[in-house]
């Protein structure tokens, strides 16, 4: 079939797709003739142009993760302003595949073939023209909605946007996905935070995509586990974007029979081939003339399913519904692909690919990203509120801290200041250090949320590695503060440790840096394991390591040189904080030290320690930011190659 002429290309047809949906008109130019020039137009659902569009277009769409194994093949097809594209199909059918092909999600290793194109040009999506919600909410759950997405605007937003406008964007973020009257409400998501239910919280999600005002929206499978209701409200929502003259683009495996009627377009895939493109009730007319027609009291959605999915070969032996059960899967996946391929909607779909790839639409232009200094007051500010309100972030470290330093404190009650004791006074020390360290895994399941947080909001270039490391290193040192100076007072005057300040305020910044070295370390873990079970058990075991390397149970001098003394005991922070208090309490009878550590080098002294300390503090969170920049998974692929 040929591409139809240009005075009549129009995107939207059906009956289905024209509800509240704009379409396309084409300006030709007064000059006439061969030569006039022309562009496409689109029209939101009251028909007025609109300035800033998007239509993408992609054909013969290929990728391969490995070189070899085709995850999706051949694919064609188109979103344009004014419609909501559904792409659907069983499980491992390559629809996720498409979206990140399409929005350039996917690694750098991965082989893209074909052309993608945005607007007739090849696809380059800039920050802010386009939104990708992922798959799952991550969200910080003490946050009230208003709060959360305040907190993102600060973060998307042009430095020079004003804080009227971004209340405005804010407001109106609200508004288009039904979240009026629930801005004071907490996220929640957890049995201690009671919120949002996960319908409202999936919306929120996409709310937080939508401040930037992007003109192209990706959503991966929004609507899984949801209910009924909730999946129509929400795809209800993101139908009015679209007559808004947002193009929109979403996957899903199922859908209620009145969501599946607010879709404009589906994209059937199968086994990463396509099976039908177009409007939902030329799908169903597909089906029929392919011998598989759609029972009239049965969900659409369902019926695709149990025709191309092998699964359903094992109920439709037992149900025996439908003339599926008389055929396998594969027999009708060939059959619903050699009668589409035959099809005029076929034919359809690829003369309305080439017309979008004839002409240019206009260059969308990124408007702009926030500043590294307003994210990082952005990032802290949310941090500090998060902390503040979150009983599994300090709290309960906090509860935990404070009957272990009265243990402590009750055990090494009434020691005395004699230099006699500096076995049982370094065993003291020793406990406060180890414990309290210990004690900090309690905070691993909040370390690991705000890891996800960061990961969702950097593939989406609202933050960066630096701003993580510098906001939650702001945000934290307070309460780690509060925890050394409370627990400490406990443990240092029941102890009957010198009472002078300046000594008391040292044991407190050394106990304050051992808990910021493990905070980090603690970040580290998490953010290569990104599983709360396996950072806490390789977390214990290397504090636990560090432990017993720490100079406490056997003499540094008398340990194995080889992997104990070098490296394992100058890594432990647990040695430089026992000497330096140790030091700090007996500065004036280091005769007393050297007899009990034979070891003991007194050139050092206490402030050597306390800086190889704060070192050390430095060096995990250098180690923090580059983990987070090797375990990034966000896309570097953004381009595509053509097919060989």
């Amino acid at each position: 079939m040929n591409p139809p002429e240009p005075a009549a290309f129009v995107v939207e047809r059906g009956s289905n797709g024209g509800s509240g949906a704009g379409g396309f008109v084409r300006e030709i130019s007064s000059s006439g003739g061969s030569g006039s020039s022309s562009r496409v137009s689109p029209l939101d659902a009251n028909g007025n142009k609109l300035e800033r569009w998007a239509s993408l277009a992609w054909r013969d769409l290929t990728v391969s993760l490995d070189g070899k194994n085709k995850v999706i093949q051949s694919l064609t097809g188109y979103a344009t302003p004014g419609t909501l594209t559904a792409i659907m199909g069983p499980s491992c059918c390559g629809k996720n595949h498409l979206l990140k092909a399409l929005a350039g999600r996917f690694p750098s290793h991965a082989k893209v073939y074909g052309e993608v194109l945005l607007n007739g040009r090849p696809r380059y999506l800039k920050y802010g023209t386009y939104a990708y919600v992922s798959k799952g909410e991550q969200l910080i759950e003490t946050l009230t909605v208003r709060e959360t997405l305040y907190n993102a605007a600060l973060l998307q937003l042009p430095k020079c946007t004003p804080c009227s406008e971004k209340t405005a964007v804010v407001d109106s973020a609200i508004s288009s996905m039904e979240l009026e009257g629930y801005g004071s409400i907490p996220v929640g998501g957890s049995f201690l935070v009671k919120g949002l239910t996960p319908g409202e919280r999936k919306r929120l999600t996409i709310a937080m995509e939508l401040l930037t005002r992007p003109t192209l929206i990706f959503c991966d499978e929004p609507i899984d586990n949801l209910d009924s209701v909730s999946a129509f409200l929400l795809v209800a929502s993101l139908k009015k974007l679209a007559s808004n003259g947002c193009t929109v683009v979403i996957t899903t495996e199922r859908t209620c029979t009145e969501v599946f009627h607010l879709l404009t377009t589906i994209c059937l895939l199968s086994k990463g081939k396509a099976i039908f493109f177009g409007d939902t009730a030329a799908c169903l007319e597909l089906f029929a003339s392919a011998g598989f027609p759609c029972p009239s009291l049965q969900n659409p959605t369902d019926h695709f399913l149990r025709a191309l999915n092998a699964e359903f070969e094992k109920v439709n032996r037992i149900t025996k519904l439908n003339q599926a059960s008389k055929l396998d899967a594969s027999v009708i996946t060939r059959t619903l692909e050699t009668t589409y391929n035959a099809s005029n909607e076929a034919a359809v779909v690829e003369a309305l690919v080439h017309q979008l790839s004839e002409k240019e639409g206009p260059f969308l232009k990124s408007r702009g990203q926030a500043s590294f200094t307003t994210r990082v007051a952005a990032v802290t500010y949310r941090s500090f509120l998060n902390m503040s309100r979150c009983f599994t972030y300090f709290w309960l470290r906090f509860l935990l801290y404070l009957p272990l330093s009265v243990c402590i404190a009750t055990i090494f009650y009434g020691l005395g200041d004699s230099p006699q004791l500096v076995t049982v006074r370094a065993s003291a020390i020793f406990a406060m250090v180890s414990f309290f360290s210990l004690l900090a895994i309690a905070g691993v399941p909040a370390l690991a949320k705000d890891i996800k947080v960061y990961r969702r909001e950097r593939k989406n270039d609202h933050t960066s590695a630096g701003v993580f490391v510098l906001a939650n290193f702001v945000s934290s040192s307070p309460y780690l503060l509060l925890v050394s100076a409370v627990c400490s007072s406990v443990c240092y005057f029941f102890m009957d440790f010198q009472s002078q300040f300046g000594r008391f305020v040292y044991f407190v910044v050394t106990i304050f840096l051992c808990l910021a070295i493990v905070e980090a370390l603690l970040l580290v873990i998490t953010s290569i394991t990104l599983n709360v079970f396996a950072a806490i058990l390789v977390a214990t075991t290397i504090q636990v390591l560090m432990m017993l390397s720490g100079g406490h149970f056997r003499e540094l001098d008398q340990v194995p040189k080889t992997v104990w003394k070098y490296p394992a005991s100058y890594a432990a922070f647990h040695t430089y904080a026992v000497e330096g208090i140790l030091e700090n309490e007996y500065s004036s009878r280091r005769d007393f030290l050297r007899q009990r550590y034979a070891s003991w080098d007194s050139s050092s002294g206490k402030w050597m320690d306390l800086w190889i300390l704060a070192a050390m503090a430095l060096a995990y969170r250098i180690l923090l930011y580059f983990s987070l920049l090797l375990c990034r998974k966000s896309s570097t692929n953004n381009g595509h190659k053509t097919k060989p």
